[in-house]
């Protein structure tokens, strides 16, 4: 076999009444020599035929875009992906997805719709032979990233292979193809159609790209990338008001990510952080509230370190996060990172109350006990009996607590 492939799949074709095809990352890393990419298959039935003939058999068959045409097809442990072959129609002005889509029996059609030539070789299962319309073999061997057909029909109408050739580039080690790299610069405001959540997807997966295949890609890959996003100005396509980031802690730190958000700060240099955090998590990458609001207290914490914040008024911001943000902060200021350490050690070894969520009394306790208290004076309240818990002004025990709070709310 010209492929290593598992039985079932084998097995899968001697079923189908129409030939499959492998297609995608699992064909070009194997020719390179690099295993265990997911499978991505191919044919001429549609997933309403895939479903009949598989009924009854080893295979199950879940329908995830009757419009486009793909399934999931389950055996045991293996899971592949399956598409119908297909031709697909954009709106003028460009569009991540198709407006229309036309099943085929033309494998060569399908071909035509698919990114870079990389990825555009077909492996015949039944046959055991490559289909390579785009000389992608060769490409793959030479570790050159060139798109099928012109540059100009590949990122017209969607801008995420933009940001998916960087990602191979990163991963793979390979050189852009001059014209590709170009094109892919004249389409770049069509990143903007792409939704936040598969933008930091992307980024994310350029910034750890050097962990993806360690034989083929170098430790600090990203930064050939992010040197193009810079020379190209890709970032404005981003919403990123900065026409370069100057790559400094990113290039030191674990978490590239938090990294990479300190070296945009950095740059830009916002009036305020959490808000400028907030905007760029939210719009441009997309990112939950939960998540966004985790990313904002780790780096606001990292830079109210670097101001020197009291350690009391410190802890009670960042407690949680500690962790994380000394694994940045020790590669800015060692003498910092150690000197709030020290306090967090002890807060731990003395078993300090440092959050609201220690003290005995909560929320619910002053609806209860307090019932004409609005619920946005709840915080306000806590927080300042932790303060008084903290000094030793007050015991940490829920009765002393609720007597408190009468007093507190003389004051908040």
């Amino acid at each position: 076999m010209l492929l290593n492939i598992s039985h079932n799949l084998t097995k899968l074709a001697s079923i189908l009444s129409k030939p499959i095809f492998i297609v995608g990352g699992f064909v070009r890393n194997s020719i390179l020599g690099i295993n265990g990419e997911d499978v991505d298959i191919c044919g001429e039935l549609t997933v309403e035929e895939l479903v009949s003939q598989l009924d009854g058999t080893k295979f199950s068959v879940k329908i995830k875009n009757k419009f486009v045409g793909t399934a999931i097809i389950e055996c045991g442990e293996e899971k592949y992906e399956y598409s119908t072959f297909r031709k697909e129609f954009y709106k003028e002005g460009g569009s991540h997805l198709p407006e229309k889509v036309e099943f085929v029996c033309d494998i060569k059609e399908d071909a035509k719709r698919r990114d870079f030539t990389c990825n555009c070789v077909y492996y015949d299962i039944k046959n055991d032979r490559f289909l390579d319309f785009y000389n992608g073999i060769d490409d793959i061997k030479n570790k050159i990233l060139k798109t099928i057909e012109t540059p100009d029909f590949v990122f017209a109408h969607d801008g995420l292979r933009i940001l998916r050739m960087f990602r191979f580039q990163c991963e793979l080690n390979f050189k852009i193809e001059k014209q590709t790299l170009l094109s892919a610069i004249k389409f770049k405001e069509n990143v903007r159609d792409i939704s936040g959540e598969r933008v930091i997807h992307e980024i994310t997966c350029i910034l750890h790209s050097g962990n993806r295949y360690p034989n083929y890609s170098k430790p600090n890959a990203y930064i050939k990338a992010f040197k193009q996003f810079n020379k190209y100005n890709l970032w404005s396509a981003f919403g990123i008001d900065a026409s370069k980031i100057k790559l400094k802690m990113v290039k030191k730190v674990e978490h590239k990510s938090q990294g990479f958000l300190i070296d945009l700060i950095d740059t830009v240099k916002p009036i305020s952080i959490s808000y400028y955090l907030n905007l760029i998590l939210t719009n441009s990458f997309g990112l939950n509230k939960k998540m966004a609001s985790q990313y904002i207290n780790i780096l606001s914490g990292y830079y109210d370190a670097l101001n020197r914040l009291q350690n009391k008024d410190y802890f009670f911001k960042y407690f949680d996060n500690f962790p994380l943000i000394y694994k940045l902060l020790v590669h800015k200021s060692r003498y910092l990172a150690n000197k709030y350490n020290f306090f967090y050690k002890y807060i731990i070894s003395h078993k300090l109350i440092i959050t609201i969520k220690d003290l005995k009394v909560g929320g619910d306790d002053i609806k209860k006990y307090y019932p004409t208290v609005k619920p946005y004076r709840y915080n306000a309240i806590l927080e300042s009996l932790l303060s008084d818990v903290f000094d030793g002004k007050l015991v940490n025990e829920k009765k002393v607590l609720i007597k408190a709070i009468e007093q507190k709310l003389k004051y908040l």
